[in-house]
């Protein structure tokens, strides 16, 4: 029997709750009982029942679970948290097999779920292609494997190579992007915990940092100070209080005393704020540095039609992604 169709579902299901279970993984369930679906659920966000739980709690006929597969996008868990643990629940209904997309990596967890069901007779099959479903956790897997926020880059540049031209701080900044690149960039704005600037680029253009152009909440502002320092004016300026980071002894606020580019180093701290994944606007200098220290999980890149001659340079990257036109702008996107 292909589990495929199922699997699918579970993914699906996981979708709909996307930004809303951090620091929790998105998960799916389907209970299928002779080829048809019976109950399905997912985790709508932190705190609230596992999908495992939604998914059994949906089954009008509960006799049916005895003789039912259970589908899900993730390992079941084994442990008590906010929730009584999921694997507990599946032997307690007596379900007798086990369909999951793959394992987690938690050390909470990490085969401990299975291992439960496996040893209360419960069959355990996993799915032949889990890239498909630690890809959509991958913000989920890089806190936990690598204990730091998921990275993502986000730029636009000239048809040239270039983000903005050399201006001066009472100057507008270049326009670049059309309407569609910039609908597109806050709808990628609504999907993170926090949004990443310089300084610099927070005196010099004001930005507001919000998904005003897309349904969502807003970003946390995180301010990265390496000399200047930012202007009050300019931090009224933003959605939220900010989180500041670097030479930043003196600011009020939440901030990380470090050395602003040694991005390993305090890139860690920021979950302790809550932010799972930062969303790296600019300014060139930082998304540079970025690259450079090899936590850039993912990249976001809208070319103009436009030619600047000169300016600020573009990031540089070995690396290619998927491509295809977005309005007047090319757009591509690469992990």
């Amino acid at each position: 029997m292909s589990h495929a169709k199922f699997l699918t579902r579970c993914l699906q299901l996981a979708t709909y709750a996307n930004g809303r279970t951090a620091p929790n993984p998105m998960v799916g369930a389907v209970i299928v009982h002779d080829g048809v679906i019976i109950g399905e659920g997912y985790h709508q966000k932190a705190g609230d029942p596992h999908a495992e739980v939604m998914a059994i709690n949906s089954v009008e006929d509960k006799s049916l679970l005895a003789s039912s597969t259970l589908y899900c996008s993730l390992e079941p868990c084994a442990h008590f948290g906010k929730t009584p643990p999921c694997s507990l629940l599946i032997t307690n209904s007596r379900i007798p097999k086990v369909v999951v997309g793959c394992s987690d990596s938690n050390k909470l967890v990490n085969g401990k779920g299975v291992e439960h069901l496996k040893s209360h007779g419960v069959e355990v099959v996993f799915s032949e292609y889990p890239t498909l479903f630690r890809q959509l956790n991958r913000v989920f897997f890089c806190n936990k494997d690598l204990n730091r926020p998921y990275v993502t880059a986000k730029w636009a540049q000239s048809s040239d190579g270039y983000l903005d031209r050399v201006r001066q701080p009472d100057e507008s900044a270049s326009r670049i992007s059309g309407p569609l690149a910039s609908v597109k960039s806050h709808q990628l704005r609504a999907s993170v915990d926090g949004i990443l600037i310089s300084a610099k680029t927070l005196n010099w253009d004001r930005p507001s940092l919000t998904t005003r152009r897309y349904q969502g909440s807003n970003p946390r502002p995180i301010i990265v100070v390496s000399s200047a320092l930012p202007h009050m004016e300019a931090i009224a300026q933003l959605s939220s209080a900010p989180i500041f980071v670097g030479n930043v002894a003196s600011l009020d606020g939440d901030t990380i005393v470090c050395n602003p580019y040694d991005i390993p180093a305090w890139l860690p701290q920021l979950m302790t704020y809550g932010i799972h994944h930062v969303l790296v606007e600019g300014g060139g200098r930082v998304l540079q540095s970025f690259f450079d220290s090899g936590c850039v999980d993912e990249w976001h890149r809208y070319t103009s039609v436009n030619t600047l001659s000169e300016g600020i340079p573009a990031p540089t990257l070995n690396a290619s992604g998927a491509s295809y036109k977005l309005g007047i702008d090319h757009y591509e996107r690469g992990e």
